[in-house]
């Protein structure tokens, strides 16, 4: 239950500014901003933009649509359990482990809204990209879950790091491939 509640305050990266119910898709060709997507997503930038829309909207698809198909999330040793029910004790998820935990997120009462503040410009070529296509975004993140309980707000806090590397998918679109959770609440 710890680590639910940790989740929930991380997850995602996570971090997402005021969220609201409605989808907020831009048409192809969208321009980015405040309330629409960016597409294409040709710069890590707007993919982050992306992913913090994402998450204020709770907007699942679009969520899903920033994770690289080959996705891993690289869990903090404290959150080391087995998550995939092998008896193996797991240091990181895959996609569809992400999407599960996402959801649960975005459906829960206890996460009403979601605010994310991700700060930092850092971009470098991540050294372990003989080709040089994958970016390493090292990124200080403010993220708050939180609802209305009899006139009273409740949830969770988190702040840190998070080091995202991304790469373009088939399409030219930048994606999250790794994303490495150094928070620390």
């Amino acid at each position: 239950m710890v680590y639910a509640k940790r989740r929930v305050v991380f997850a995602t990266v996570v971090t997402l500014v005021l969220a609201g119910s409605a989808c907020l898709f831009a048409p192809d060709g969208g321009t980015g901003g405040s309330s629409e997507y960016y597409s294409p997503v040709d710069t890590p930038q707007k993919l982050l933009d992306n992913f913090k829309l994402a998450y204020t909207t709770k907007n699942l698809d679009a969520y899903m649509d920033c994770l690289h198909e080959e996705f891993e999330f690289m869990l903090l040793e404290v959150d080391w359990e087995d998550y995939t029910g092998n008896g193996e004790i797991d240091q990181s998820w895959g996609r569809d482990i992400e999407e599960d935990m996402t959801a649960n997120m975005f459906a829960s009462s206890e996460a009403e809204t979601i605010e994310l503040t991700l700060e930092g410009n850092t971009e470098t070529i991540w050294y372990g990209d003989s080709t040089g296509v994958t970016l390493q975004l090292v990124r200080s993140f403010d993220l708050k879950v939180y609802y209305w309980d009899d006139e009273e707000i409740k949830g969770f806090h988190a702040v840190g790091q998070a080091v995202f590397l991304c790469k373009p998918n088939a399409d030219g679109d930048y994606q999250i491939w790794r994303w490495e959770d150094q928070s620390e609440t």
